[in-house]
C-alpha cells in the first residue's frame, strides 16, 4: 500500500507538469536543493513518516559528486511514541557520454543512517546506527523539458551499533549491507530553478534494519 501511494503520487506529478525545451544532459548536475519527503518502512510493521532533506551535486569535466542530508520525523516502526531518522550520504564518480542525451558512469558511495525510537510510557530509548561503503552506477539523462538522474548501488556494512537506554552501546560483528536505487526527474520552473520529484528504495540485508521506500518533492537551484 505504501509503495502504491508513492508511485501514484510521483506519476501524477510527472504527467501534470508541462514540457519545455531540451536541456543539457548535465543541466542539473550543479545544483543545491531542499525537499519534503514521505517514507515508509516496508518490513516489520513499518510506519509512514514525513521529513525534510537537503541535497547538492557538483559536476566538472566528467567528475561528479553528490551529498545529501535527510531527517525523518517519527519512529520507523509501529509501537513507539516518538523517534526520528537521520541520514548522511555521499557519492563521488565519473560520467562518460553514452550519447548526446545520456551519460553513465561508476561511483563510490558512503552512507550513515541512525534510526532512533522511544516509548514515553516506559521512558525507554533505542537507536540503531549503520555505516556503509561501496559503489554503483550513476546516470544523467536529458529529454525535452525534463532531466533525470538515477543510480543503483550496493554498500557493504562497515559498522553497526545499537544503543538501549540503561545499557552500554553494542557494536555488532555482523553488519548490514545496503542495496539502494533511485531516480529523480527535474522540471524547469524558471531560470536556474527546477522542481524535482524522486523515488528511492533502500533495502538493508540484516533483519535489524528496515527496508525503506521514499518519495521526494523539492526545489533545486542550478549554479
Amino acid at each position: 500500500m505504501i509503495q502504491k501511494k508513492i508511485w501514484l503520487t510521483a506519476l501524477t506529478l510527472a504527467l501534470a507538469l508541462p514540457l519545455g525545451a531540451e536541456a543539457s544532459v548535465y543541466g542539473v548536475m550543479n545544483q543545491v536543493g531542499v525537499s519534503g519527503n514521505v517514507q515508509g518502512a516496508t518490513n516489520r510493521y513499518g510506519n509512514t513518516n514525513g521529513g525534510l532533506g537537503l541535497r547538492a551535486s557538483l559536476y566538472n569535466g566528467g567528475l561528479f559528486g553528490t551529498a545529501k542530508y535527510r531527517h525523518e520525523f517519527g519512529a520507523t516502526y509501529q509501537g513507539y511514541t516518538g523517534g526520528n531518522t537521520n541520514t548522511i550520504g555521499l557519492k563521488l564518480g565519473y560520467l562518460f557520454n553514452a550519447s548526446n542525451i545520456l551519460a553513465v558512469g561508476p561511483y563510490v558511495g558512503y552512507e550513515y543512517n541512525r534510526f532512533a525510537q522511544s516509548n514515553a510510557y516506559y521512558d525507554s530509548h533505542s537507536s540503531l546506527s549503520t555505516n556503509g561503503l561501496g559503489g554503483g552506477l550513476y546516470a544523467a539523462a536529458s529529454l525535452p523539458g525534463v532531466n533525470f538522474t538515477g543510480y543503483v548501488g550496493y554498500l557493504g556494512g562497515i559498522s553497526e551499533t545499537q544503543h538501549l537506554s540503561g545499557f552500554a552501546p553494542t557494536t555488532f560483528n555482523r553488519t548490514s549491507d545496503l542495496l539502494q536505487m533511485g531516480v529523480n526527474a527535474y522540471y524547469p520552473l524558471m531560470a536556474n530553478v527546477s522542481l524535482y520529484v524522486g523515488l528511492h528504495d533502500d533495502d538493508f540485508t540484516q533483519r535489524g534494519a528496515p527496508n525503506i521506500l521514499r518519495g521526494d518533492v523539492g526545489l533545486g537551484m542550478q549554479f
